[in-house]
């Protein structure tokens, strides 16, 4: 696996990973919850909030994702589905991130950032896996970097302990709707999540085995209007209006030229309503894969 950039990290986080991350744990009856998520993130305690935490089997991927009651959120994203030590860093395909959701910074601290493991990276291990409960148990330890301005965290004694696992993502509202055409192909989310973090609105829709997403970013204020979707290939600039395709749980496509149109943003009921098309690229620049996203059409409530 290539090494993403630190704001590739955060669509992973927040489209794919804090969606498909947070979206595959979009837990709909939290009294149900039972496991134990936490970590000491250097030298503080952090615990995840009972309705954020939970794991996720899909397409061959582990992901155990929570966020705490000060909306600290840690995901880490493993590439088997069977115990054992996995080790994160920056050449492995499983990887850690870690983000203050409400913080105006939207970059995250991953382990598959930084030059070496002495900046990032460690290990997880998967004690057991339950397929009968459904639950998950293990610990980790391994620090996590960013690269946009060199910082640290130090994330250890790590445990999630009989942690319960989906094997299917929640299914959209009735009243929600993702869908566009990709490649020619028409596309329709079956499962949907919309959320309102730090100021920026994230989008996203999925199959319900996890494969193949769409999602969008943009300011949570945003008014009706037509907006560019793009971004700088290969750097850590990126836009204000991000259009996100993933073809596969392993593979991230950004907008490479693209347009956004809101028809509106109720911010009173939360629901918002809009057109979009996209050229979804490597955001590297270290592939030629292309895919065209088109006759894009949302209508959703965002929390």
């Amino acid at each position: 696996m290539k090494k993403a950039s630190g704001w590739v990290v955060v669509i992973c986080m927040g489209l794919l990973g804090l969606f498909s991350c947070r979206k595959e744990t979009s837990i709909e009856n939290a009294v149900t919850l039972s496991g134990d998520f936490r970590a000491q993130i250097n030298g503080v305690q952090w615990i995840a909030a009972d309705a954020t935490k939970g794991a996720t089997m899909l397409t061959g991927l582990l992901n155990i994702t929570g966020i705490s009651s000060d909306n600290k959120q840690l995901s880490i994203t493993l590439t088997d589905t069977v115990p054992g030590v996995y080790v994160l860093n920056q050449t492995s395909s499983s990887y850690a991130a870690y983000a203050d959701n409400d913080s105006s910074d939207i970059y995250a601290f991953s382990t598959n950032q930084g030059s070496d493991t002495t900046q990032a990276g460690g290990m997880v291990n998967i004690t057991s896996i339950d397929p009968v409960n459904h639950t998950v148990t293990g610990t980790f330890s391994f620090k996590v970097f960013r690269d946009i301005d060199g910082h640290q965290k130090v994330i250890n004694s790590g445990v999630f302990y009989k942690l319960p696992y989906v094997t299917s993502l929640p299914p959209a509202s009735n009243t929600d709707t993702i869908q566009a055409s990709i490649d020619g192909s028409k596309w329709s989310a079956q499962s949907i999540d919309a959320e309102s973090l730090s100021g920026q609105l994230i989008l996203s829709g999925s199959l319900s085995d996890g494969t193949q997403t769409i999602g969008l970013l943009m300011p949570a204020d945003i008014t009706p209007g037509k907006y560019t979707l793009a971004f700088s290939v290969g750097t850590s600039t990126v836009g204000t209006y991000i259009g996100v395709y993933n073809p596969s749980p392993s593979v991230a496509l950004a907008s490479s030229t693209g347009t956004l149109t809101i028809l509106s943003n109720n911010t009173l009921t939360n629901r918002i309503s809009g057109n979009f098309v996209f050229t979804a690229v490597d955001p590297l620049g270290l592939s030629n894969v292309s895919h065209t996203v088109s006759a894009g059409y949302f209508n959703v409530t965002y929390q």
